[in-house]
Order: structure tokens, then sequence, then C-alpha cells
């Protein structure tokens, strides 16, 4: 008859040749002769673990523990479970090591477990401990090169990857992941030939095939792309990245619908997806779909690169009405995000809020102006200093934006009047049309390599007669500048802008900006300023698809790319169209003309002028028109900001004012429509005595303006009365 030892070594034997159920049953009879044997107790743990009953496990864990506290082994595995079960692991792993500080295994347990936890400094340190003690073990290997590229120290993930595949040349995992950390050094050639090995080794890697079409994404071989995502499909139909990773491909592609319907496929296998439900709503926003969109584009917040003060302790803000309550309205993203969104203030002081702005110190002198600012920061700020918090591209969600109400009304941002003379004094010398230029954007901007394109191609427009450019580009390619391509005519601004208050004021003296995809965009846009824009072929969100105007700039002209990485068609495009624009604008004059006409105006008829032209702003919509518009109103704000509008009682005069200009501006047009109609009815009566009525009460509120501003020019009225 066996002894106990001889029965365990049998079941070990069977437990390592995969032969589970003999080995339990083995482990069951021990058991039944000595309850309190603690190795069969362990290892009749693991077996009871793998069939799926990791609480049964662990309680014959703790009992074998409590039988032989001195096995690291034990604890290890203990550890694991724990970490399985989401409980606290690391004092089992702990233990294990204090145990047997000569093994490697619990330290690559607990290197594991600190990565997952997001120490990393601790992780890599605990894995080259494992190194030390086991170098010829791929595990520590591929653990500190995990770490590493989670790090972004890419060069050291790929040595470790390397000194691992020395080691097992067929680990299919890192060979992928190799791969992954040499795209992220831009080694694309070598990244797909690691990926390829992958899925060579094991046609059913799906990870591999993914890995594989983001290579081949890359490179700019998108339907090559799409179909390496399907085959990681078909290798796991569970594989929630592959449908996912499709549908970004799709996207790419400007196929919106189907990265619609990929995206949520992803998300029906993992519906807690972070990544899958922000991409389902940047796909929705691009095709128009505004109510799900912002709600999908939410979960933005929940991934990894979501700004840390997204999950502020004060309470988000979701639209209620803010009776005096300050409310942090943060920027996330870029600058352009932050000018674009800035238009939702004076709507959330209207709901009764305090605005405290928190942005980059380069937006605080441009949005001085902005209504509704109560406070602006650009640095910490204590959570005392405000009551609710918003993330500024959650205003969209907040106020249910759609197409039709997209708050649209332009300029919501103005130049300094002082900052606008001192640098109209520099583009006093430039004849002709004043275009300003911007080639590249920020170069850390994750599509920034599609996007920015050069100074170079922008020659062709200094080679138009009648055109002066500008060079307004900041950042680490503005020194292009100082030696254009071939030398072509270039007035450098560039390096006495100090931040966009100088950029605006240098616009409100330009006909013209023209500008890749860049927040110098968005300044234009925000001032009312003409600007056409280069779009690359897959465009940010906000840029919509099949169309050549914005709906959040009536005063933006897009040029897009028709096939990815080919700039040639909308660069002649926006060159033909720069053409024509010059050889029909009033500035190829010279001579009189060209000089503004100045009259003395009381300033009653002044505000009045400005509200008026506040109103076509809004309701006008041709490009050309509003640039008109948008240059008289520039020339007479700079005149009226010698008076002091913001005075409450002058204020409120003045939004009156505005308030009967649109009355008029109503009753006109609808004067007009019965015109048309040969409709000379009792409406038709109502409407023209509405003129009069209203005329009056603005020739009542200029009067009231005046005496308020001191006007020593006053407008006289005469009429019968009635």
């Amino acid at each position: 008859m066996a002894t106990i030892q001889e029965a365990l070594a049998v079941a070990v034997q069977q437990h390592q040749h995969g032969q589970l159920a003999m080995a339990a049953r083995i482990y069951g009879r021990i058991l039944a002769l000595d309850p309190a044997h603690s190795d069969a107790l362990h290892l009749m743990a693991l077996i009871i673990r793998r069939g799926g009953q990791p609480q049964a496990a662990l309680r014959m864990m703790h009992r074998a523990l409590l039988l032989a506290p001195d096995i690291a082994e034990l604890r290890l595995n203990l550890g694991n479970l724990l970490r399985e079960l989401g409980l606290g692991a690391a004092t089992s792993y702990r233990s294990a090591i204090a145990l047997r500080p000569d093994l490697a295994t619990p330290q690559e347990s607990l290197g594991g477990l600190l990565r997952a936890q997001g120490r990393l400094t601790d992780a890599e340190g605990v894995y080259r401990r494992a190194i030390h003690l086991n170098p010829a073990g791929t595990e520590g290997h591929n653990g500190l090169a995990n770490v590493l590229q989670e790090r972004n120290i890419l060069d050291g993930a790929v040595a470790a990857y390397r000194r691992s595949l020395a080691i097992d040349p067929a680990h299919i995992a890192t060979c992928n992941n190799l791969g992954i950390a040499l795209r992220g050094l831009e080694r694309p050639a070598a990244a797909m030939a690691w990926h390829r090995r992958a899925v060579m080794l094991d046609p059913t890697f799906a990870a591999g095939h993914t890995s594989f079409g983001l290579s081949l994404q890359e490179q700019g071989r998108l339907e090559a792309a799409a179909q390496a995502h399907v085959r990681a499909i078909a290798a796991d139909p569970a594989f929630a990245g592959g449908y996912a990773n499709h549908a970004n491909a799709r996207l790419n592609q400007n196929r919106a619908d189907e990265a619609i319907t990929g995206f949520r496929r992803a998300i029906l296998v993992d519906p807690a997806s972070p990544d899958a439900h922000r991409n389902l709503g940047m796909a929705l926003l691009v095709a128009g779909r505004f109510d799900e969109g912002w709600r999908e584009y939410e979960w933005r917040l929940r991934c990894k690169d979501a700004p840390t003060h997204a999950t502020l302790s004060k309470p988000r803000w979701t639209g209620e009405p803010l009776d005096g309550r300050r409310i942090l309205l943060h920027g996330e993203q870029g600058l352009g995000d932050a000018l674009q969104f800035c238009r939702y203030v004076p709507m959330v002081a209207a709901r009764g809020g305090r605005v405290i702005l928190g942005l980059p110190a380069a937006l605080e002198r441009v949005m001085a102006g902005l209504p509704g600012v109560e406070r602006f920061v650009s640095g910490q700020l204590s959570t005392d200093a405000f009551d609710l918090h918003l993330p500024m591209l959650s205003l969209g969600e907040v106020f249910r934006t759609q197409m039709d109400s997209i708050p649209h009304r332009v300029p919501y941002l103005s130049a300094e009047p002082e900052l606008v003379s001192r640098w109209g004094d520099r583009l006093a010398g430039l004849s002709g049309l004043k275009v300003g230029i911007v080639w590249a954007g920020s170069p850390t901007h994750g599509n920034d390599r599609n996007r920015s394109i050069g100074l170079a191609p922008f020659a062709r427009l200094a080679a138009i007669p009648g055109v002066s450019l500008v060079s307004i580009q900041k950042g680490p390619t503005e020194g292009q500048a100082a030696d254009p391509p071939g030398g072509f005519p270039l007035l450098n601004l560039s390096p006495d802008i100090r931040d966009f208050a100088d950029t605006a004021a240098i616009m409100a003296g330009l006909d013209l900006v023209v500008c890749v995809d860049t927040s110098v965009a968005h300044l234009a846009g925000a001032l009312g300023v003409p600007v056409w824009v280069l779009v690359p072929f897959a465009p940010d969100w906000r840029w919509m698809l099949d169309r050549q105007d914005s709906p959040w700039y009536p005063t933006m002209r897009l040029f897009r790319q028709t096939r990815p990485g080919h700039w040639q068609e909308p660069l002649g495009q926006l060159e033909h169209a720069l053409r024509e624009h010059t050889a029909h604008s009033t500035h190829s004059r010279t001579g009189p003309s060209d000089m503004p006409i100045l009259a003395p105006v009381s300033w009653g008829e002044l505000l009045d002028k400005i509200t008026i032209l506040d109103i076509k702003a809004e309701r006008i919509a041709d490009a050309d028109k509003l640039a008109n518009v948008r240059r008289e109103r520039e020339a007479l704000m700079a005149v009226a900001a010698q008076a002091d509008t913001k005075r409450p009682d002058v204020a409120v005069l003045i939004d009156d004012l505005r308030a009967v200009n649109t009355t008029l501006w109503v009753v006109e047009d609808e004067i007009r429509d019965c015109e048309r109609a040969k409709d000379f009815g009792l409406r038709f009566v109502e409407l023209a005595r509405q003129v009069y009525h209203t005329n009056d009460r603005r020739a009542a509120l200029k009067r009231d303006l005046n005496r308020l501003l001191g006007s020593e020019l006053v407008e006289e009225k005469s009429y019968q009365a009635y």
C-alpha cells in the first residue's frame, strides 16, 4: 500500500501533465486520511481555482497557510488568487519574497501588481531584481519592457523585449509588443516585421493581427489595415479591440456609418470600454449626429489620457440654474478647443453663474473681454474657490447643442484696440490683400503629421499679384519664416507675438487668414475674421465631412484633402480661390478711395451703428459680406473703446438699443414679405405703424446714451405728434 507521500508524488505528476481530475481524486483521498495535510490543501486549492471556484479555493489556501505559514510558494499562489479576486495581494507577495529572497517568481508577480496599480517606478525596481535573480527568465524581461513602454522609455523597452526574445524567440506576445514599441519610435518597417512574425507564429493571435493593422494604418494603407482588423475579429470574435480598431480604420477612410457600426460592436463585447465609447462619440459628431454624439463623447473623461482635473471633488454642473454659484469651466485638450467652446461662457453666466475660466495663460488676454467671465486662472485653484465645475467640451452636451442650435454668432472674442493700433503700424507698409499664414500646429498633437505642411507650399500664394503674406506662425517651426524657401516675400511677425492677444490684434489688420487645422483657425473664427483652413483627409470631428463651410464659424471656408497625405489638390483650389478673391477685392485699388472716411458723430449714433453691425454679423451668411461687416465693426469699436461703455447704466442702454434694432430688422423683413405677396392689409398697416413707434424708442435710447456719455454732438429729431 502506497504511503501518503508516494500518493502525493503521483498526484503532483498527474497535475503537472494536465490530468487535473485524476490529481484531484488523489488529493481528496489524502485529505480524507489527513485533513491537515498542507501540501494537499494547497495543491487541491489550485485545481479548484482553475475549476472556477475561487472563493472555495481561497478558503482552502487559508487553511493550508495556518498549517504551513513558512512556505513561500503557498504565499505566492495565495497572492495570485487574491489578485484575481481584486483583493490585496501585495502582503502575500512580500511575505513570499521574505521567505525566499532567491526566488524570481514572487518578484515578477509583485512587479505585475505594482504595474497594474500604476506604480511604474516601483514596478521597474522589482522587475530588475527579478532579472538579477533569474537572467534567463522571460517574464522578468517582458515585465520590465512593459513598464518602460508605459513610461514612454521606448528605447529601454525595445532593448528589454530583445533580451526576452533572445531567450525565447517564439514568444508571440513579446514579438507583438516589440512591434508596438518600435511604432512608438516611428520605425514602421521594423515594427511591421515583428507584427508579421507574431501572426506567422500563431495565425489565431488576434492582438497580433490588429497590431499589424495599426502599422498599416500608420503608413496610410487604410484598406489593408481594415482587412487585418477583420482577420483579428475572425480569430477571436470576442476581441473588442479588433472591432474598435476596424472602426477606427473606417473612420480614417471617412466611412462614418461603418465606423459607428464597428464601435457599437466593440461596446457590445466590452460595454465599459471608454475608448470605444469616446471614439463612437467622435464618429457620431463628425457625421453631424450631435444628440448621441455628445453623450458618447463624455466617455473621453474616463480614458487614460483624460486630464486629472476631469474628476474634481466638487460637483459637475448639469445645466440647472446656478443662482449666483461659482462655476469653474476648465480646458482639457488643446488651445483650439478652449477658443471654440468659450462661446458658451455668456450662456453659462445667463443661467446665473459666476464663471471662473481655468485655461493656459496664453489665452488670458484674448479672453479678457469675453462677457460673463468673473475670473481667469491659469494655475492651480483651491476647490474652496468654486462651487461646481465642468470641462469646457462638455458644454455641448449640457446645452443639448444640435446642428441648428450651435451658438455661431461671431465675433465672440475681440482684439484690444491699443494692440490693433500698434500692430497696424507694422502692417501699414503692405499693399494689396494682407494674408496671414500658419503652416504647422503643435508637434505634440496626435495628428500633427497629417495636418502640418511646412512653409514651402505657401510660396505659390506669395506669387499671386496683389497678395502680401504675413507670418503669424508660433511654435518650433516659426523659424522657417526668417528664410522662406526660394526667398519669397514674407512679413515675419512671429518673433514678436507673445500670446493670442497679439495674434488677434494682427488679425484685425488682415484681410484673410490661411492656416492648417490648428488653434489659429479657431481664433480667427471666434474673431469673425475670414479664414481658410486646410483640412486633412480624415478630419477632426468638428470639421465634419463633405462640406466647405463650418457651422461653428460663419467666416470660415474649408479646403479638404481628397486623398490622405496629398495636399496638392486643396492647395491648388485655395490658390485659385485666392486669385479670384484678389481680382475682385477693392484692396487692389490705390489712391484717395482707399482712405477711410472720418466724420464726427454722437456717441449714441456710433453705438447704434455698432449694434446694427452686431445683428448683421449674426444674420448674414455670405463670407465676403461678413468680412466687410467685421472690418467696419472693428473700425467703429476702436473708436467706441474711448467711451466707458462697460458702465452698468450704459451697458443696459446698449443692450436695449440692440434689442430695438433687432425688432426693426424683423419688422422690415415682414414688410418685405407683405410687399412680395402684394398684401397691404391690416398686417401691413400694423407693421408700418410699428416702424415709427420703434424708431422713436430707438431715438430716445440714443439721447439717453449721449447724456450719460457726455456727447458734445446730439442728434435732434422733429416729428409731428401722434
